[in-house]
């Protein structure tokens, strides 16, 4: 008799969460195990469901986890894994790449840390939130909903009135966009080239369940790469003050060391190619590296403090508690006022403000 498991899914403006489910229940079929999936409107309600056993596991988007894991503890149920990220990156809408827009270009994005990386790769640029373009009600009301808000920004691109604007994929494909668009991209193809780490928990789907969930199924439905992007990213989130989240770019992936040494080869990385080799000086392709990347920049986008590990597998839990500790002394130094050398010498402001 074949094992039924009922997946409840909650949408998300940013992740397509029951398409990627679906996606990864078609890649992993079993004979062994029947699902049907359950669409969920509200994430109090379908908790309960969960809690109540009228769901057995239930897929959100990550970011609706945040500052709910007391709430989830108390229903009796815990998260259990996530699934990796297929479409981390943003999107920008515009008929023109980011480096071919003219200068003093109207930008918009919702996020202030994609707004920040807009003025590092183009300090020219007008790199502004929907509420600023909105001000003084000349445009009309922001639409509640993201489908709207990307379908209002659309329109008035049409109208020449801004020259980009910044979503997620999601956002792109639930809106029926018609423009063109130019992924911003967290790994730049050449040195200097502008890079765009994803914001946290972009394109996260995070499962949860009740406890007892047999081990098999919960390997099933959940993938390694997504169960480390989960816990490094809330465990980096958690330890940081609730102020720095909103310009805080993050990404966590794993890495084949074949890859890691070709990336080595075509940038010339001393440094990387290192990583992939032992003390010995062999290389060592048994295990998986899990790479780490956080970066915050100042308003002006002229600053940025960024940190990066590379660590195998095995030693990424303890590597994240020693990246927290260099965080924290980065940002205490970085967003110091700097004392003034000299009696009529006037404080340095902030590296970072």
């Amino acid at each position: 008799m074949n094992d039924r498991i009922v997946v409840g899914t909650l949408e998300n403006p940013y992740c397509k969460v029951r398409s990627q489910l679906e996606t990864l229940l078609q890649s992993h079929d079993s004979e062994d195990i029947d699902t049907s999936l359950s669409e969920e409107s509200d994430f109090d309600d379908a908790l309960g469901r969960l809690s109540n056993g009228e769901v057995d596991v239930l897929a959100v988007s990550a970011s609706e986890l945040i500052g709910k894991e007391e709430q989830i503890s108390m229903q009796g149920c815990l998260v259990i894994g996530a699934q990796t990220p297929r479409r981390p990156s943003l999107v920008l809408v515009s008929p023109d790449r980011l480096s071919y827009q003219p200068n003093s270009a109207i930008i918009v994005s919702e996020h202030e840390v994609v707004r920040r990386q807009l003025l590092r790769a183009r300090p020219d640029l007008s790199a502004i939130s929907p509420e600023s373009f909105a001000e003084g009600g000349v445009h009309g009301a922001i639409p509640d909903s993201n489908e709207e808000r990307a379908r209002w920004l659309g329109t008035i691109l049409q109208r020449g009135e801004i020259d980009g604007f910044v979503i997620s994929r999601a956002e792109y494909e639930n809106s029926e966009q018609t423009e063109r668009r130019h992924t911003l991209m967290p790994f730049p193809k050449e040195r200097g080239d502008p890079r765009f780490l994803p914001v946290p928990y972009s394109d996260l789907v995070a499962i949860l369940a009740r406890p007892g969930l047999p081990n098999t199924i919960a390997e099933w439905i959940t993938e390694p790469e997504g169960n480390t992007a989960l816990w490094v990213q809330s465990r980096l989130l958690n330890e940081m003050d609730e102020a720095l989240h909103g310009v805080i770019g993050m990404q966590v992936r794993h890495r084949q060391v074949g890859a890691l040494l070709r990336q080595a080869e075509d940038t010339r990385d001393l440094v990387l190619r290192q990583a992939c080799h032992n003390p010995e000086g062999e290389i060592i392709e048994d295990e998986v590296r899990v790479e780490v990347k956080i970066e915050t920049i100042s308003a002006d986008g002229r600053r940025t403090l960024s940190l990066e590990r590379l660590v195998s597998y095995s030693d990424y839990q303890h590597a994240v508690i020693t990246l927290l500790r260099d965080w924290d002394a980065l940002m205490l130094e970085s967003f110091r006022i700097v004392p003034k050398d000299h009696p009529s010498d006037e404080d340095a402001p902030p590296f970072i403000y």
